[in-house]
Formats: structure tokens, sequence, C-alpha cells
């Protein structure tokens, strides 16, 4: 699930060459007056993509998921659960949907087009033994 401003922000990202124009395969949910609320004061310190998710999954229970410090930090501090690429990749490997070496490989792609990651494989973290 997904919320508006992160839809907006990868058109603008798509505009601007950023991204490719892929279409996006998750349902966008409109935030509560309640989420709305926590999302203007979030939004003053975050991108209105992070702090819209931040607000429904604080609200809704559920997990936030960025690579971001600053709005992983910020979700921590209002007991938000949070994870990013890596935890992404791990739990595809745990469900079958993704094989270690798949895993692998997309993580050396993401690395070679720019994404800072500590782990330079997924085994380092999740050994081959233990999905």
């Amino acid at each position: 699930m997904t919320t508006p401003h992160v839809i907006e922000e990868f058109k603008i990202g798509v505009r601007r060459g950023r991204y490719p124009p892929v279409e996006i395969p998750l349902e966008v949910t409109e935030l509560t007056e309640e989420e709305k609320n926590l999302y203007e004061r979030l939004s003053r310190s975050l991108g209105r993509g992070e702090a819209s998710c931040i607000a429904v999954a604080r609200n809704r229970g559920l997990i936030f998921l960025s690579d971001d410090y600053d709005a992983r930090k910020k979700a921590r501090l209002l007991g938000v659960k949070v994870s990013g690429t890596i935890g992404l990749l791990v739990l595809g490997v745990k469900k079958n949907v993704l094989t270690l070496d798949e895993a692998d490989k997309l993580l050396q792609k993401m690395i070679e087009l720019g994404f800072y990651s500590p782990i330079k494989r997924i085994e380092e973290i999740m050994p081959s033994s233990s999905p």
C-alpha cells in the first residue's frame, strides 16, 4: 500500500529522468483525518511521501518501508516498525519469492546504480543454509 503523496513524488522523479516510467502495482490509500493531522506535522521536517507513509503506518499498525535515515528515525520515535531495501530482499528470500542468488544479483545491480548498502551480499546477513 502507498499514498497519493508517494505516487506524486514518483511522477516528479519520472519527469526529471530519475526513475523509469513504470506502473506502481500498489494500492493507493487516502489518509484519514487523524493521519492527515500527523502528516501535516511530519511534513515540516520530512518529504511528503515519507510523512504520509509514516502517518498511515502509525495509525494502521503497518511497517514503514524506507531507506531514508531521517524518516526511519522519526518513524521509530513514533513507535512505527521500519524496514528498508535490505529487509525487503531478505523477506523475499524467506518467502521464496527470490532465491538467495537472485537477491544478491539484485543488490549488486542496485549498488552499481548508486544504491548505498551496508552489505555487499544478502548472504552476509542470511547464509544460504538458513532461508
